[in-house]
């Protein structure tokens, strides 16, 4: 299987006014070399994915497959990963229900 070709990180979070989340740009996954899922998020929404070297959070999209966002290197991806899990904790929060604990979201900040 050929390696996937370095891509320059063009996924940059940008606050919409009308969202506390931040947003980021989702593109489709396409499967490259040996994909490893490390990490799931409460509700199975968001995975933690490494794949040749890069990293990444992944999503469903349905019968479409999964669709991608923060590829890149370590912190960069695990960044975007931290941002998209907090606001999922926040909209079960704002809902009143108590959001399964996230060991991500507990010790990502540091270091």
């Amino acid at each position: 299987m050929a390696a996937r070709a370095r891509q320059p990180v063009t996924v940059e979070p940008k606050q919409d006014e009308q969202e506390s989340a931040p947003a980021f740009v989702w593109e489709p996954y396409t499967p490259g070399s040996v994909l490893r899922v490390s990490h799931t998020s409460c509700c199975g929404l968001y995975e933690w994915a490494a794949e040749g070297g890069q990293f990444f959070v992944l999503r469903s999209a349905g019968d479409s497959g999964y669709e991608e966002t923060g590829r890149g290197r370590y912190r960069q991806a695990l960044d975007v990963y931290i941002a998209l899990a907090e606001a999922h904790r926040g909209e079960h929060l704002r809902r009143g229900e108590r959001p399964d604990p996230d060991t991500f979201l507990l010790n990502g900040r540091r270091g």
